[in-house]
């Protein structure tokens, strides 16, 4: 098999493997509909059909689920490859064919199918499916590693914006494709777009791009660019047409900062809507009912803990065992967020408003401790159950920050437009205590705009996943 065809031939095995695991999961449900000792909870009253009915009816649930599955791409080289991601898009196709598949039987009269087999092979299916797809990953890492379906990338720019996507690339690489280098982009005749390090592997300039193409056989092309370098993109776009390349634009974040554009109407005239977040009407009354459901079970299953905590809290240190201060939560509205106290009481007295430091030492003994395992963030379900915040959202900061953030940082009180978080977006990626600020926006921008219930529950997995791992917790 030759390296290159493997992207192609993989999605094909990946789709038999579907198509197996689906009639197993069905003749599955079928023996726990029939023969299992399930049948003494819900009897079977009207005689067991043949396995062959069954089997013909595997055929139209299989073709009706691998279709769902094509619509929402995971047969796609770009299908998510996180396990959460997954799950959720399987998940989310598996029930839209089930439901296909179960008004079809409302309508076809010949023979009544169990509601209850089609009900265990829709769990059965997620569950087999979801397990053999992990296996499918593993198998087409492993492939990858040795060379397989690999395609070569490069990226244009050793700006802000080009080097920081370097830097995550070379930390957290991304399956199916290998980094061979930047291309350096010059802003002026004078010098470099930026200066960097020896380490980082510059292949040229942008006039070398056709150059380093057809040696290094790139096939992806990362345009990390201002924009005002839109002509010269418009150029290299224009100049690989014949080259069989694909390109991918990094958005100038500085300047468009994840702006969520939606076309609108005014009498007939298209308009641009920019600045809208979906968090809006029945969206903002399913994220409190989510909160205050969770927020509640959260603060009644770990009373034991605060009353521990508590008790030590007090045995280490003078002071009070709960901290206030006052943050923005959305909107500017001000509030007092909880947490328990990790550090010496009056610790800023001297200081006066700083952010928290590795080993830093106003931080009393179980401070250090709460801080590291991030038990300090716990009363903030009070914060949530009370509508301060949110479980999910960017963090809430002093005013003192906040006044000064927006006035180097564009498009940073945007992030209020949403409630305040215990945890976001931008902490499941490990931008979390003393952080680059325009980073962090970033991705709060990113979750204000993109908002859905899923991605809420999404961030929650990610959070309890890295709960005792954490990073930058001081």
């Amino acid at each position: 098999m030759r390296k290159e065809g493997f992207r192609h031939i993989f999605p094909f095995l990946l789709f038999l493997a579907d198509i197996l695991v689906i009639f197993c999961s069905f003749f599955l449900a079928y023996w726990v509909r029939f023969y299992s000792p399930f049948t003494e909870i819900l009897p079977v009253t009207k005689g067991i059909p043949p396995l062959s009915f069954y089997f013909y009816g595997s055929i139209f649930v299989a073709l009706v689920w691998v279709v769902a599955f094509n619509a929402y791409g995971l047969y796609r080289s770009t299908r998510p490859r996180g396990a959460f991601d997954e799950f959720y898009l399987l998940a989310k196709s598996a029930t839209l064919g089930s439901l296909v598949v179960l008004a079809f039987t409302f309508f076809y009269r010949g023979t009544s199918y169990s509601r209850a087999t089609l009900i265990a092979s829709w769990i059965l299916g997620i569950v087999l499916l979801y397990a053999e797809r992990r296996i499918m990953a593993r198998l087409e890492r492993g492939f990858m590693k040795r060379g397989y379906g690999v395609k070569k990338a490069v990226i244009v720019g050793t700006g802000e914006m080009g080097l920081s996507l370097y830097q995550r690339w070379k930390e957290n690489p991304q399956p199916g494709y290998q980094l061979v280098g930047l291309v350096e982009a010059k802003q002026n005749a004078s010098g470099a777009d930026s200066e960097h390090s020896e380490e980082t592997r510059v292949l040229g300039t942008v006039d070398d791009l056709f150059r380093i193409i057809g040696e290094q056989s790139v096939e992806l092309v990362i345009l990390a660019l201002p924009l005002s370098y839109h002509d010269k993109i418009m150029e290299i776009i224009l100049g690989c047409e014949d080259l069989k390349v694909e390109f991918q634009i990094v958005p100038d974040m500085v300047e468009i900062m994840a702006a969520r554009a939606k076309v609108v109407s005014f009498d007939g005239v298209p308009l641009i809507s920019l600045g809208r977040t979906p968090l809006e009407g029945w969206n903002r009354v399913l994220k409190r009912s989510l909160d205050v459901t969770l927020s509640s079970a959260g603060l009644a299953l770990l009373s034991p803990v605060f009353a521990l905590l508590g008790i030590l809290i007090k045995l280490d240190s003078k002071g009070s065992v709960f901290f206030k201060q006052e943050r923005l939560g959305r909107d500017g509205r001000r509030f007092f967020q909880y947490k328990f106290r990790s550090m010496m009481e009056d610790a800023e007295r001297q200081t006066g408003p700083v952010f928290a430091k590795e080993d830093d030492p106003r931080r009393t003994k179980v401070g250090a401790f709460l801080r590291k395992s991030n038990f300090d963030e716990l009363p903030q379900l009070f914060n949530v159950l009370k509508g301060d915040m949110s479980l999910v959202g960017p963090r809430p900061e002093r005013k003192f920050f906040v006044d000064k953030f927006k006035e180097g940082i564009p498009r940073y009180f945007l992030r209020h437009k949403v409630k305040s978080g215990i945890t976001g977006w931008a902490q499941v990626n490990g931008l979390r205590g003393n952080t680059s600020i325009e980073e962090r926006t970033k991705y709060d921008l990113f979750y204000v705009e993109n908002w859905s219930l899923a991605f809420d529950i999404k961030i929650l997995f990610l959070t309890l996943k890295d709960w005792f791992s954490p990073k930058n917790a001081y």
